[in-house]
């Protein structure tokens, strides 16, 4: 493929967000196959794998669901860009082992004037991505831009890092991997979207050891990355964050002082830094399998969340701390 189609595909899979996706594979014995997504937070990840001779690479596309479809490819092709009043539309072909695959994007024109949270967003990016302070994840990329949500979210969750086969290699926090895939089945039991909500990490890049492992951030890594996580609070100011897991309530206390334990403050309330704080256990395989927290626990924690949230807190009512209530 030549740059030129590259560098193109690539601009377009960072600066559009698209609302529908169809992809059709043809092989070399003649069979075709097929398949067409819509909706919010659909996304388009290229991961390139660079040569002298060659821009050999893999499309990743995938949507808020957890769905993730991978085209490995020898070459890019753009055959046609096109414009229908404010919907645009480019056609694709990759080139790949057995034949080839046509892909087609739309998406809507949005133009609209940048805010000053826009832009202070978008420096905050550009710093935590740039970031070096951890000398074991220098090599890595901070997992932040405008697939974690919106920026005027009510709700903010927090979890503990990206995982390497999930957010580290799709770039949208909780998404690609089973834990990802947990996540999406539990805000499905509520009315929310990611496109209602805010998601971060306590570490903002993946923490893996020597052999490529993954493995948990340690409190140096949870406080280098501290004042990117304050900042986030203060930028997105909700009325509620949720932390997934030990190590994402454990960050807060490096912004101001708590005295909450996951275990014993489970699925309640507590004022901190003047919003709430809902504590959660992280929706990793590893504690709905060892009934740490089930799935329907789980389940039930979000609805109870989003409860509380429209008939309460949004109306300036305390919320009620259900939890507090079974166990009394």
């Amino acid at each position: 493929m030549s740059s030129e189609h590259f560098n193109r595909l690539k601009e377009i899979s960072t600066t559009v967000v698209p609302n529908e996706i169809s992809l059709m594979t043809h092989n070399e014995n003649g069979l075709q196959d097929s398949m067409e997504i819509r909706g919010k937070n659909l996304k388009l990840l290229i991961i390139e794998e660079r040569s002298k001779a060659h821009y050999n690479c893999q499309i990743k596309i995938s949507n808020e669901m957890g769905l993730i479809v991978t085209i490995p490819c020898k070459g890019v092709e753009i055959i046609e860009e096109s414009r229908l009043e404010d919907q645009l539309a480019a056609d694709i072909y990759f080139f790949v082992n057995d034949g080839f695959a046509q892909l087609t994007i739309k998406w809507n024109e949005i133009i609209r004037q940048e805010t000053d949270k826009d832009l202070v967003y978008k420096q905050l990016i550009t710093q935590a991505k740039s970031c070096i302070k951890c000398v074991n994840m220098k090599d890595t990329e901070a997992v932040i831009d405008y697939s974690n949500g919106s920026l005027n979210a009510d709700i903010m969750f927090i979890a503990e890092a990206p995982g390497p086969r999930g957010a580290d290699v799709t770039g949208i926090p909780l998404h690609g991997d089973a834990t990802g895939n947990n996540f999406e089945k539990l805000l499905a039991s509520t009315r929310w979207t990611r496109s209602d909500i805010f998601i971060t990490n306590a570490v903002l890049c993946c923490p893996t050891t020597e052999h490529g492992s993954v493995r948990r951030p340690d409190r140096i890594e949870v406080q280098n990355c501290q004042s990117y996580l304050e900042r986030l609070i203060m930028l997105i100011n909700p009325k509620v964050i949720v932390t997934l897991g030990v190590k994402a309530l454990e960050a807060l206390k490096e912004i101001e002082n708590h005295q909450l334990v996951l275990n014993q403050d489970i699925a309640t309330y507590t004022k901190w830094n003047n919003r709430w704080v809902y504590p959660l256990y992280h929706p990793s395989p590893q504690v709905i399998n060892t009934s740490t927290r089930t799935m329907q626990q789980q389940r039930t924690d979000f609805m109870q969340l989003e409860q509380n949230y429209k008939h309460r807190i949004i109306k300036g009512k305390d919320p009620i701390n259900y939890q507090r209530l079974e166990t009394e």
